[in-house]
């Protein structure tokens, strides 16, 4: 006995319904995972072991003393940093505001010709004043700086 066209076209229909919910599930599943996942880790903190190292090598470095090791050298604005060097704006050389990172010797002749023509800077906002420094640079260096009173 013949199968009716009807009932053929039914099966049909309903491996592709079921295919298609396959299809569906995984892909919310495989979308649930990547928003779960974080895509950018944050930074590792630096420790206190992270500073001593930074610290020995500075010793190191400033002995004379050549060591073998790879942080052996001038440290960087970041390693500067994770010790804790900070610059004070109001006392600094300008070879030391030279160091900040985005801050080329123009810029930096600039924010001491700026220093002493308002007498000292009293916020870091100040420096928005100076040529050469806008919002975004002056947020990229921030974190760097220190404003003591100016005695």
């Amino acid at each position: 006995m013949p199968i009716p066209e009807g009932r053929r076209n039914n099966g049909r229909n309903r491996r592709a319904v079921l295919l298609l919910s396959m299809i569906l599930l995984v892909w919310n599943a495989g979308a649930m995972v990547r928003h779960a996942a974080p895509t950018n880790p944050p930074p590792p903190e630096a420790t206190v072991e992270d500073a001593r190292i930074l610290q020995a090598a500075c010793d190191d470095a400033s002995d004379g003393r050549s060591a073998e090791s790879p942080r052996a050298g001038p440290l960087t604005i970041r390693q500067k940093y994770l010790l804790g060097k900070r610059v004070d704006i109001n006392h600094a050389p300008l070879s030391e505001i030279a160091e900040l990172p985005g801050i080329s010797d123009t810029v930096a002749a600039a924010v001491v010709e700026e220093r002493k023509r308002l007498g000292g800077f009293r916020s870091p906002e100040d420096l928005l004043g100076t040529k050469g420094i806008k919002r975004k640079r002056l947020q990229k260096i921030l974190p760097f700086l220190v404003i003591k009173a100016n005695n």
